[in-house]
């Protein structure tokens, strides 16, 4: 019995170091989590204190919605080309910075900035890039351009090669990491064995540094399709809808058509949406590391 007292003393002081971080997390998370998915059978407006209960309404409205299915093919138009393109330039420019280059952590240093800058600043300085400082820098080579933005064939281009300048700074670290921790001795012995420098590097250097590419991956592809604040601050989703991603489209129908109830319909589908593709790639990825 007194055994049982003093464990449950021990367990109590760790149970009470717990307790204020599930209070945050459901206060946070799961409360409004619950109440987004009770608004989504609704016909909220956002603003009312009554709702009216429409059941699968909202839902049939969204996978009949031919926007809905545009904005989300541009979203994952958009984050599948970022996703490889960080990473492959992320991983080139981390196996440059690795080796015995000159002034390489001023290079690092050069590379990462971008990542800091607040993603509207960014927005902001590249939307004025686009119409005023590229226009006028081709100009003296006698070539006229016009802002990408504005055309509806290149503006989701435009925002990707944003997107690809701020986001090359973290994988990148993230790869550097992973190559400090590949041992020498075994590119030694694979050299002394004949193996050229491409063959290394696939057969030693990338499975070693599986864990680093599943977590840039994971990373990368998530954050790219949850995009929303470059979008809004630079094209708004335009022109012609070329730009309109899945988050911008939820908020517009949420706060500018005063469609709550549909919003957090578009919502939770989008989260469902988002869990699939996270479990798919990190199994995906995962059995590859176990694997190699």
């Amino acid at each position: 019995m007194v055994t049982i007292k003093r464990m449950i003393r021990r367990e109590f002081w760790y149970l009470a170091f717990l307790i204020p971080g599930l209070c945050l997390f459901t206060l946070a998370v799961v409360i409004p989590f619950v109440m987004g998915a009770r608004y989504s059978f609704t016909n909220w407006d956002g603003l009312a204190r009554t709702v009216h209960y429409t059941g699968l309404d909202n839902y049939k409205r969204a996978f009949t919605d031919p926007d809905f299915w545009k904005s989300l093919v541009n979203t994952f138009k958009y984050a599948i080309i970022i996703t490889v393109l960080v990473n492959l330039i992320a991983l080139l420019l981390a196996l440059l910075l690795d080796t015995y280059l000159k002034f390489k952590n001023f290079f690092r240093t050069v590379f990462f900035l971008p990542s800091v800058i607040s993603i509207v600043l960014s927005g902001f300085i590249w939307k004025y890039n686009y119409a005023v400082g590229f226009p006028d820098l081709f100009s003296k080579f006698g070539i006229e351009i016009t802002s990408p933005l504005g055309n509806p064939d290149y503006a989701l281009f435009g925002l990707i090669l944003i997107a690809v300048w701020m986001g090359i700074g973290s994988p990148m670290i993230i790869y550097i990491a992973g190559l400090q921790g590949v041992s020498g001795e075994l590119l030694e012995s694979a050299e002394i064995d004949g193996a050229n420098m491409w063959q290394s590097f696939r057969n030693i250097t990338l499975p070693l540094i599986a864990p680093s590419i599943t977590i840039n991956m994971l990373l990368v592809l998530t954050g790219s399709l949850k995009v929303f604040d470059m979008v809004y601050v630079t094209t708004s989703g335009g022109p012609a809808f070329s730009t309109e991603v899945i988050s911008t489209f939820i908020f517009k129908n949420s706060f500018n058509n005063f469609q709550a109830g549909y919003g957090t319909a578009l919502s939770m589908i989008f989260f469902v949406i988002l869990v699939l593709v996270t479990i798919i790639q990190i199994s995906i990825f995962r059995r590859r590391e176990v694997e190699q």
